[in-house]
């Protein structure tokens, strides 16, 4: 990619971060904040909003402007591609900015990253777009229900088809437009050094809208942008950001101070200091992962929030009874996942898996499940929790397990569990969350008991 200087706009911001996405298979959530410095936040909530709403529409931009090019799509460059999806983006979704002004600014971009033939190309196609209004073809909801499902909810034909066949139209269709949805900031307070109310209060004295979660009670949600380590309380490690979701996991194994628990694949260490923090900081969390770079995440955290708890394995999860560690009182397995739970949060990922995925991840899962059967200590609690909403690694997995080891038995935890998600419970000692039915991220948990 070419280089350029400072961004001047959110448009530019946008534009220079999805090229990067699109070149390096980056995530979003790294990709743009190294474009925002130089902005004001206004301009880098626009960065935020074009950058993640292209996205979120990817199939449905391509479709729409393919009605009016000459050419395919990809045969043009990543420049040219992501300028005509920024346009199509806010002349199709957002309403607020007018066509004329979504399509100046566009092709004032098309200028500065492109000769006068790019501009001229990126100009003739917004303004057929813009001209075109309501009036695109899309497929007829009654003879082409899935093709419409695929371009109205903006997911890959495979993923609707496989929910449509699950749950029905209407509700594929539900889960898909959850899924577009952007999801609220979500803190976790350090239980070690602050309140949810204190942290609440802090924010507020900065001038930022916060609240205490009404599904989650104990987590902050928190309206900001921009980047997390510039908020008030970050960096005297006060909070965490965590998913809604994510934060229902360490609690289930109810840790006590003085245990040894291991969480397999820990990084970037979001439940291993959770772990920590439920356990006063006295006791031991191994946090494994295969992945040094990925440790050194774990880690840093540890130290950000004071937590002194925390040790470091470097292995790949799946030969964790060659680590010579004592057999620990608990083990999570928080395993490495399609993570179509998380789509609301990382839209990338809808691009970017396939159905193959969710052949060859159970293989990882299961292998790992049972390498911690074999080290957990007798007595102990064996807990197994995914981002992802598919049967393949969330029932099919546990159920696998249970069958082929007689030691473990399912431990109910219906009552550590919110009022409003004992529902989630689908049998006992396992929850299954999806973003249409309890507005969070899908999740999967199952508890065991090692007799």
């Amino acid at each position: 990619m070419a280089k350029h200087p400072p961004a001047r706009t959110g448009r530019e911001a946008a534009l220079r971060a999805l090229c990067r996405v699109e070149r390096d298979s980056a995530f979003l959530n790294l990709a743009l904040p190294p474009f925002l410095h130089a902005l004001e936040q206004p301009e880098r909530a626009l960065a935020q909003e074009l950058a993640t709403g292209v996205l979120r529409r990817l199939n449905t931009l391509d479709w729409s402007l393919a009605l009016f090019l000459k050419r395919p799509l990809e045969g043009l460059t990543s420049w040219i591609r992501n300028l005509l999806r920024l346009g199509a983006y806010q002349i199709i979704y957002l309403e607020r900015i007018p066509d004329h002004a979504a399509v100046d600014e566009t092709v004032r971009l098309a200028h500065r990253y492109g000769h006068r033939g790019v501009a001229g190309l990126v100009n003739a196609v917004l303004r057929r777009l813009a001209a075109a209004g309501e009036k695109l073809p899309w497929p007829d909801p009654e003879r082409q229900p899935l093709e419409y499902l695929v371009l109205q909810r903006s997911h890959p034909r495979w993923l609707m088809e496989r929910w449509s066949r699950r749950f029905g139209a209407a509700e594929a269709s539900a889960l898909g437009e959850a899924n577009n949805i952007p999801p609220p900031l979500a803190l976790r307070p350090n239980s070690l050094r602050i309140a949810p109310a204190a942290l609440i209060e802090k924010f507020s004295a900065a001038g930022i809208a916060a609240a205490e979660s009404p599904r989650l009670p104990g987590i902050v949600l928190a309206q900001a942008q921009g980047a997390v380590s510039a908020l008030p309380g970050y960096r005297e490690g006060l909070f965490s950001v965590q998913g809604e979701s994510s934060a229902l996991v360490a609690p289930l194994l109810q840790p006590q101070p003085g245990e040894q628990i291991v969480d397999l694949c820990s990084a970037p260490g979001g439940k291993s200091t959770h772990l920590a923090e439920l356990m006063g900081n006295r006791g031991i969390v191994t946090a494994v992962d295969l992945h040094p770079h990925r440790l050194r995440l774990v880690e840093r955290a540890a130290e950000r929030l004071g937590l002194t708890a925390i040790n470091t394995v470097a292995l790949d999860g799946r030969d964790i009874g060659a680590a010579g560690l004592l057999p620990p009182h608990k083990i999570l397995v928080d395993a490495p996942c399609s993570g179509l739970g998380v789509i609301r949060r990382l839209p990338e990922l809808k691009w970017r898996r396939s159905s193959a995925d969710l052949e060859s991840m159970p293989r990882l899962q299961l292998a790992l499940l049972r390498a911690a059967a074999e080290l957990l200590r007798p007595g102990g609690l064996l807990l197994y929790s995914v981002c992802t909403t598919e049967p393949e690694e969330t029932v099919a997995v546990a159920d696998a397990f249970a069958a082929a080891d007689p030691r473990f038995t399912a431990r109910p935890f219906e009552r550590f569990l919110p009022p409003g998600l004992q529902g989630a419970v689908t049998a006992p000692g396992r929850l299954f969350l999806y973003p249409h039915r309890h507005r969070l991220d899908g999740f999967f948990i199952a508890l065991w008991h090692k007799s």
